[in-house]
């Protein structure tokens, strides 16, 4: 059954890759970057950077932005493949244990675009297929040599691997000899979802196959994935520009609804409400707007000024097929499934603000562990690359965005009990000698802004009041320290763009600190 906007149920969640490519309204500079450097390589000129990673969150269209990319690499005659990795999750297992296996999958996509000379590639193939391969796998025996032993020890399978190789390269190397064209055919390779592949196996592509790639000339390596990749070796890193896609600002939802939307007359003026709601994140704005087509099929008007009567079914349905279907049904443990989805309601989070967050809003589920059992429960959620860093761990902005959403319409206490644990715990952490309050300050102010918005008065000038009087007795006998302190929390504030959505228009909390400074300045002066 295909999945469609008015069918959610489905098979499930709509796959973004199998949506429309008109979906990628905001990728132009990806497209523009990626056909320069096939241009250049079909032209004989200078490639300095041929390894593209585009990088962001589940839904923000990496995969659409894959197959986009392969439909201009076929324009150009480009000899491809694509590895996804989530499609060959049953292949992982053998790829760890033979990661030829990958090799050949590849050269065997490269056939169907050009006439390759595989004669001594194959010959390789079958000489490394007589040895005898480690029982643990070739990978993972690859790994745990020492380097000595790697370059020393007259392993058999090792050498053979090498040959494997050694003539996959060659034979790409000598591509454009083979094709006799008039230009140079460009290779392009591409590996998508590579959060589904194990580390062990990314670092052995790494060094095995991604950086002899990125010295052929002619050669372009796309690599997709939710964080970037800690890549390690330095003809990769020279070669390499690495970028985070970013969600769709208010008009390009409106060209998403130009786009995709079956009644975009009924739907065009609402680009903004859907925004708001979604944060402009491609995959929950795509539901919204499908919602918003099957209401309209229903005879329902839906206007900017009747958009919050149906505020709680949209979020409702963006959280059912995109949060709970499509991400995290994914996880594979039902504890680290729990703990991303509250978590969410914090913005900055360690083992400890973790526990007090469970605690509250999980019941009893994770009541008998202890400390440690934290901080391991962080270390499998960061497995997931669901976790971003902003002065702390974080789940990532776009997700956390849709997630508080969801709390504030359909579960209002447990959004409250959240915001109020957290900041009982920003209250203690801010009693502590640390050097970093001004950030607790800023993530103090930030949830008492959110308990704002669902009903929960709290008067933000007089809590910023009450800890900049604090900040002398903080800082003490040390005047340009307690300058820079402060200059740094003004920062801080007017930089949080998530806060100052979050203040009324009447309220300016950099302006308080800054009239703080200068109260200070004359108290001094007057001494």
């Amino acid at each position: 059954m295909t999945n469609t906007p008015e069918n959610p149920s489905g098979t499930g969640i709509p796959l973004l890759g199998r949506l429309p490519l008109s979906q990628l309204v905001d990728r132009q500079d990806q497209l523009i970057s990626f056909n320069k450097v096939l241009d250049q390589i079909g032209q004989r000129g200078t490639v300095t950077s041929n390894i593209f990673e585009w990088y962001g969150s589940p839904g923000i269209g990496k995969t659409v932005l894959v197959s986009l990319l392969a439909e201009e690499a076929k324009k150009k005659n480009a000899v491809s493949t694509i590895i996804n990795f989530r499609q060959a999750s049953k292949e992982i297992e053998s790829y760890l244990h033979d990661p030829v296996k990958l090799i050949r999958k590849m050269v065997s996509d490269f056939k169907e675009h050009a006439t390759l000379d595989t004669r001594e590639f194959d010959l390789t193939v079958l000489d490394y297929e007589s040895a005898s391969l480690p029982n643990d796998g070739v990978v993972n025996a690859y790994l745990n040599l020492s380097q000595d032993a790697r370059l020393y020890n007259d392993i058999e399978w090792l050498k053979k691997l090498k040959n494997v190789i050694i003539a996959f390269i060659k034979m790409l190397v000598t591509l454009p000899s083979q094709e006799k064209s008039n230009g140079v055919r460009p290779v392009a390779v591409f590996f998508d979802e590579t959060e589904y592949a194990d580390v062990e196996l990314i670092d052995w592509l790494e060094e095995w196959v991604i950086a002899p790639l990125v010295q052929i000339k002619h050669c372009v390596v796309v690599w997709t994935a939710r964080r970037p990749w800690r890549w390690k070796r330095p003809e990769i890193k020279r070669r390499l520009a690495s970028e985070e896609l970013k969600v769709f600002g208010p008009d390009m939802v409106k060209e998403q609804i130009r786009s995709e939307s079956k009644k975009p007359d009924l739907v065009l003026e609402l680009f903004n409400n859907v925004h708001t709601l979604t944060g402009g994140h491609p995959l929950a704005s795509y539901i919204v707007i499908g919602k918003l087509d099957v209401l309209a099929n229903q005879g329902e008007k839906v206007t900017p000024e009747t958009f919050r009567e149906f505020e709680t079914k949209l979020i409702e349905e963006i959280f059912d097929r995109f949060i709970n279907e499509y991400t995290l049904s994914r996880l594979d443990s039902n504890d680290v499934k729990i703990a991303c989805k509250f978590i969410a309601l914090v913005r900055s989070f360690d083992s400890t603000m973790l526990r007090r967050i469970l605690n509250v809003c999980a019941g009893d589920l994770f009541a008998p562990w202890q400390q440690e059992d934290f901080g391991d429960l962080i270390v499998r959620m960061k497995r997931t690359q669901l976790l971003v860093w902003d002065n702390g761990n974080a789940i990532d902005p776009s997700l956390r965005h849709i997630i508080q959403k969801y709390f504030m319409a359909l579960d209002k206490d447990t959004f409250i009990n959240a915001n109020r644990t957290a900041l009982k715990v920003y209250e203690d952490w801010l009693t502590r000698p640390v050097d970093n309050r001004g950030l607790f300050v800023l993530e103090e102010l930030y949830h008492n802004a959110l308990l704002l918005q669902v009903g929960i008065p709290s008067d933000l000038n007089l809590i910023l009041e009450k800890r900049l009087e604090e900040y002398p007795n903080w800082i003490r006998d040390d005047k340009d320290a307690l300058s820079i302190a402060l200059e740094r929390l003004e920062g801080e504030i007017n930089n949080d763009k998530e806060l100052d959505n979050l203040l009324p228009p009447d309220i300016d909390l950099g302006k308080q600190v800054r009239d703080f400074k200068k109260s200070l300045r004359l108290s001094a002066h007057k001494s």
